[in-house]
């Protein structure tokens, strides 16, 4: 199983992360804004370092469906974990007293077992994809 040399859309991701960050913190806090913006942000992060790491790497196809498992945890695990960091830093961002409530922390805080799982599931998915694009082609 072989890691593409460049993901594409990365440069369009990259923009659009740029973009819905000065659109994010000019704004209120909002449960569902911060928890996708956490999204996108794990997600563009994640994506540079896949790129800059597995740079037409070669694995088994164990080792590759493992690679591409693990990469999913890390997308779901960190997208609830940077929905946590982002919340914070919208708090220290307008410094008028909390943005979010302790229900919606710990709301956004019990949903990283569930993440988790569809994170792991998803990147299984993409490694089984990208499997058989490079057997096919």
């Amino acid at each position: 199983m072989q890691m593409p040399d460049r993901l594409p859309g990365f440069k369009w991701l990259l923009v659009f992360w740029v973009l819905a960050a000065v659109v994010w913190s000019q704004l209120e806090g909002d449960l569902w804004r911060v928890s996708f913006f956490g999204f996108l942000t794990t997600l563009t992060g994640l994506t540079y370092l896949f790129q800059r790491v597995m740079n037409g790497h070669v694995f088994s196809v164990i080792g590759g469906l493992l690679l591409m498992a693990l990469w999913g945890l890390a997308l779901g695990a960190g997208t609830v974990l940077m929905s946590l960091f982002m919340m914070a830093i919208k708090t220290g961002l307008h410094a008028h007293g909390p943005e979010f409530s302790p229900a919606e922390i710990t709301a956004v805080w019990q949903q990283l077992p569930l993440w988790s799982m569809v994170g792991i599931l998803a990147g299984l998915g993409a490694g089984l994809l990208l499997l058989a694009r490079t057997s096919t082609g």
